[in-house]
């Protein structure tokens, strides 16, 4: 019946319980072409699906096939099975007591070197329980080589995402999305030989992979508790065209980003960070998100000073990194900076140093909230000399939520100008003595907003920003007395 189908553009296959396979073939050939004109495929809901086809074919192409989707299929252990196989299931007991790593070897993989998929740009696989490696360490050589999207979400046996023999493929990848995978340690696997695929750079006698995306806009790996780095190894990785990343969830991450500079030096990382790149790494990187990542110290370890590394991020959203380090920001670019938000830092005291902060001449909207033991926004350290005013520019939204240690924007004798701040959200900070004690300048700023949103928000206004938040203080200081009373 399948060769009668040689039209088909579109095959979907949902909620059938005890489907095993869709297709079964007997007859013995070299090579099988499926479905010559099918463009997209979806197989969905299909509990006890083991396989898509069983054939005895030494390679099965779908030439014209552009999208793959394969969601909530358990069971589901290859694409491509011969008959021995066909007949497998996932249900002994004796895979089930094994770890994901002592199965790694032995376990099928979803796509192997029968398997040829000239044309696929798209590819979700999804609640593929059983499913340890999407790809074998050996493929078809004309096979996956324009995928341009890959998602990946709940497989929660799967070790890693790629083997690093697939490197060469990876020339046209846009969009790359990793999400709620348990077991997942690296994004590339190690193979015991090295690919030819893999570009080296040699130092003295020691040889380190160079993983390079060139076309990957996006990057979103979240929820994946045991994720240690990108590679295992001693590895480069580069960037240049990568606009938005976001990383969520990953435990084990200590150190978000290392300057890659010589082996030796690199060697001495406690933890191997998540990302090894060059110091002007992430060119074109404009967001990036970082969040519940209780481990996390550093964002960006640099060798060298000054680092050009998110030279061009506007966006830096960073929440529930409990452990990061005050310094966090004093190696890191910001001179493009629009919008900072930080949440639920608890481990911070501060946020800026006044050099730090006179690199901000971008931003337009900075918020900071739940953070326990923050006691002000901007602090002098060591032998910092300044003597010019710290100017936010264009900052014209400033919103601190919920700072229970919170004294003060910056206590240091700094002149501080705003000139274009026109809204200020201040919400339970109740220890906030005054905004800042050095010369403030806010042109625009007619009010203080104390509640969120739009209906029925409540003012308050003094004169000026300081006089309003002493008297703030002033009153939160009599309420205290009079309930203790």
């Amino acid at each position: 019946m399948v060769k009668s189908l040689f039209k088909l553009k579109k095959l979907e296959i949902s909620n059938c319980k005890f489907m095993e396979r869709v297709i079964d073939e007997d007859e013995e050939r070299s090579s099988r072409m499926l479905f010559p004109k099918l463009y997209e495929l979806k197989l969905t809901d299909l509990p006890k699906l083991t396989t898509f086809c069983n054939s005895t074919a030494n390679i099965v192409e779908i030439s014209s096939l552009f999208r793959l989707w394969i969601k909530n299929c358990p069971a589901i252990q290859t694409f491509i099975s011969n008959s021995i196989c066909g007949g497998m299931t996932s249900s002994s007991k004796e895979n089930e007591e094994m770890s994901a790593k002592e199965n790694y070897t032995r376990m099928q993989s979803l796509f192997d070197k029968k398997v040829r998929f000239p044309s696929l740009e798209r590819l979700l696989i999804s609640h593929a329980d059983e499913l340890v490696k999407i790809w074998d360490d050996q493929i078809s050589l004309d096979s996956f080589c324009k995928l341009k999207n890959v998602l990946v979400y709940f497989c929660k046996r799967l070790v890693s995402v790629f083997p690093s023999n697939m490197l060469g493929r990876h020339q046209k990848l846009e969009y790359l999305e990793v999400q709620n995978c348990d077991s997942v340690e690296e994004i590339f696997q190690v193979l015991e030989k090295r690919s030819r695929e893999v570009e080296e750079i040699v130092d003295k006698e020691e040889a380190v992979p160079k993983f390079v995306f060139s076309n990957l806009a996006e990057l979103s790996l979240q929820m994946l508790p045991s994720l240690k780095s990108l590679y295992p190894k001693m590895h480069i990785s580069e960037w240049p065209n990568l606009i938005k990343l976001n990383v969520h969830g990953c435990d084990n991450i200590e150190i978000f980003a290392s300057e890659f500079s010589g082996i030796r030096g690199t060697h001495g990382e406690s933890q191997q960070p998540l990302f090894l790149v060059y110091k002007d790494a992430f060119p074109s990187l404009e967001e990036l998100e970082l969040g519940k990542m209780p481990k996390l110290l550093h964002i960006w370890r640099g060798n060298s000073q000054p680092s050009n590394a998110f030279r061009n991020l506007k966006t830096l959203k960073v929440s529930e990194c409990d452990c990061l380090e005050n310094s966090w920001s004093s190696s890191m670019s910001f001179q493009n900076l629009e919008t900072l938000q930080v949440s639920k830092c608890d481990g911070l005291r501060y946020l800026l140093t006044p050099l730090k902060a006179k690199t901000l001449d971008r931003l337009t909207r900075m918020n900071v909230s739940d953070c326990k033991l923050m006691e002000k926004i901007i602090t002098h350290l060591g032998d910092e000399a300044l003597q010019d005013p710290i100017v936010f520019n264009r900052l014209d939204c400033l919103e601190l939520h919920c700072l229970s240690s919170l004294k003060s924007f910056c206590r240091e004798d700094y002149t501080l100008e705003f000139p274009s701040l026109k809204k200020v959200i201040v919400r339970q900070c109740l220890k906030m003595e005054t905004f800042c004690h050095g010369v403030l300048s806010t042109t625009k700023l007619q009010k203080l907003q104390l509640t969120e949103g739009e209906n029925e928000v409540e003012e308050c206004w003094e004169g000026n920003l300081n006089s309003t938040i002493q008297h703030l203080f002033r009153n939160n200081m009599n309420v205290r007395s009079s309930k203790e009373d």
